[in-house]
């Protein structure tokens, strides 16, 4: 665990050279990069052949390798989700996921794009970078066969969208407010809105909402009452529906600023997530951000200092629940046999080969992940949550490491992992430093934080968790950057004017100024609720986190302090020292636990033998 696919670049290279033509995902940017370069590498030959594209790309660049590849010139293209819909990109061989894109329908879609014909079979192989990744990869495998696909869940009562809609009833010969509120309540996310809500869309409409109408009505009011029916006020409100109308708005890269000069850019989905304080590394050097400006962040120097906030979170696909699901009912099957039947080696293994249908070598070594696993701690299953203490003594003796194998999905143990660290912080002072995964979430405590297993239960009380996370949020930019997208949409901040688009910069600048103002003197603002409701249901996924809280009293609790890095929590723990290692190199580091977790294992197995 803790490894990127570099050890599997011969085999795709033998996959590439099987076929005509081949594409290759991977869920990151940095890892079709990454890829893309080792390839060419390991089939010089080709190596013209070979490219990469994904959305970052210069334009003219990206559709230089679309032509190509729809030419028939390309023998292999690495992308991320750039490739995923869209263009017709041509005949395609075969697909090769590089780790799954976590759930079954964008599977499905992915190996879709290959034999991209009625009279054709798609043809896709999932490559595992890891031993999490294997058994990720092979329940999805399982489930894309069984046509399981993922929940489809709907965000409801979006007021930006009612807004943009509204305004485009006005300019059709006016409508009433019963009659607008009749056919939006009409289509299914809608169904539930609340008359009150819905009014409180029309009053924005009128001007603003009541932070602006008194002195900017004539700027923000979209439409008027004219005979009890609402239309557009003049020629200019429809010729601004017209050029904004639609719900995908801008979004880009973030200046990061130093010492008034520029360090480099991060992604606006990163600046998202953080608060005032936070520590991240950019450039080589580890930075703590002190302030957030319109189109830009300013940060200071932090030498020495452990990042709070992993820079890739960002960029990572959270896990669908069904597959979360199934993964728990794998390793809630395997506890079962090892610990209660305990079974014989050949007897788990043939059930993982006839059950999950997988090769003999596979599953001898999902088979010895989890009897290591065994020799460490326990198990995390459906009905067991694990918590895990470690302390590094070798680099980071002053810090105890709580992982928490909750098994809910990157997103909601991100909601989790906010709350959990805004209550620590309640209840002895000082701040966490967070990492997360799909499968569980590690906080960081300096040693006068230390908790055991009575106070950990008690901070996963289910009273509370929306007030104790929108705390946790109250000093972050989540809620901010969501506010950019959602007034675009709702016809607040203009994304096009009359002959030309409008910056980035400017749509920045305008939707920071009025989220201060809003923020500040109309706290209910429709548009600012939603903002805030996006940023915990949407960003975050505080349902599926509450849902755990509803059933985490009914689990058993298992508090298990561990020598070193478990198997199952060494994948987390890698990615933690990716970003954060300032003193030590970090593969190196993850070379060093790698190796302390193998001689704890051999110390282990020695024990077992003597007894």
């Amino acid at each position: 665990a803790g490894y990127t696919a570099t050890r599997v670049i011969r085999d795709m290279a033998e996959i590439v050279e099987r076929n005509a033509t081949t594409l290759i995902f991977t869920n990151t940017r940095s890892g079709a990069e990454r890829i893309s370069h080792r390839l060419k590498l390991a089939l010089p030959e080709i190596s013209e052949q070979i490219e990469c594209h994904h959305s970052s790309l210069d334009r003219d660049l990206r559709l230089e390798v679309e032509d190509r590849l729809k030419d028939g010139e390309l023998r292999a293209v690495v992308c991320s989700t750039s490739l995923e819909l869209g263009i017709d990109i041509g005949h395609i061989d075969s697909v090769i996921l590089v780790s799954t894109p976590k759930g079954i329908s964008r599977t499905l879609q992915r190996v879709g794009r290959s034999g991209h014909s009625i009279h054709q079979r798609s043809h896709g192989v999932l490559v595992a970078t890891n031993i999490n990744d294997l058994i990720e990869c092979v329940v999805c495998a399982d489930l894309t066969k069984r046509h399981q696909l993922d929940p489809v869940t709907v965000f409801e009562n979006a007021a930006d969208v009612v807004a943009q809609h509204i305004v485009g009833m006005a300019m059709e010969g006016g409508v009433s407010s019963n009659e607008a509120f009749e056919v939006v309540t009409r289509a299914w996310p809608f169904r539930n809105l609340e008359r009150d809500a819905f009014d409180r869309i029309f009053r924005y409409l009128e001007g603003g909402g009541a932070s602006l109408e008194r002195q900017y009505r004539e700027i923000f009011g979209k439409i008027v009452e004219k005979d009890g029916r609402w239309v557009t006020p003049s020629k200019r409100v429809e010729r601004d529906y017209l050029l904004n109308i639609g719900t995908i708005h801008a979004d880009g890269m973030v200046t990061v600023i130093l010492n008034r000069r520029r360090l480099g850019s991060v992604e606006e989905g990163f600046v998202k997530g953080l608060r005032l304080g936070d520590i991240f590394v950019l450039g080589g050097k580890t930075v703590r951000l002190v302030e957030t400006g319109t189109t830009e962040i300013h940060v200071e120097l932090a030498p020495g200092r452990l990042p709070t906030v992993p820079t890739w979170n960002a960029h990572k696909i959270p896990l669908a629940s069904g597959l979360a699901r199934e993964v728990t009912e794998l390793r809630t099957e395997m506890d079962r046999r090892l610990t209660v039947a305990k079974q014989e080696n050949h007897e788990i293994t043939e059930w993982l080969v006839e059950r999950w249908n997988v090769s003999q070598a596979n599953a001898a070594a999902i088979l010895e992940h989890f009897r290591n696993q065994l020799l460490f701690s326990q198990i995390p299953t459906s009905k067991r949550l694990l918590i895990e203490a470690f302390v590094d003594e070798e680099t980071d003796p002053e810090r105890i490491h709580y992982f928490f194998h909750t098994l809910i999905g990157r997103s909601a143990n991100d909601a989790l992992s906010r709350l959990l660290s805004q209550r620590v912080k309640n209840a002895v002072g000082g701040n966490s430093l967070v990492t997360i995964d799909d499968y569980g979430f590690l906080l960081s405590l300096k040693i006068f934080q230390a908790m055991g297993l009575e106070e950990w239960r008690e901070l996963f009380r289910r009273e509370g968790p929306e007030a104790d996370l929108q705390a946790a949020l109250a000093d972050s930019q989540l809620v901010k950057w969501q506010f950019g997208g959602i007034a675009q949409t709702g016809l607040m901040v203009p994304r096009n004017l009359p002959g030309e688009t409008r910056k980035l910069r400017q749509i920045r600048w305008s939707a920071d100024l009025l989220f201060k103002v809003i923020s500040q003197h109309e706290p209910n603002h429709p548009l600012l609720e939603q903002a805030r409701r996006e940023a915990t249901h949407t960003f975050l996924d505080l349902d599926r986190a509450c849902r755990f809280l509803d059933t985490v009293e009914d689990l058993e609790w298992s508090f298990v302090e561990v020598p070193a890095v478990s198997p199952f929590a060494f994948g987390i723990y890698a990615s933690k020292i990716k970003e954060g290692m300032m003193l030590e190199d970090p593969e190196e580091a993850i070379e060093r636990l790698y190796r302390a977790m193998r001689e704890g294992l051999n110390a282990q197995c020695d024990c077992d033998l003597e007894q």
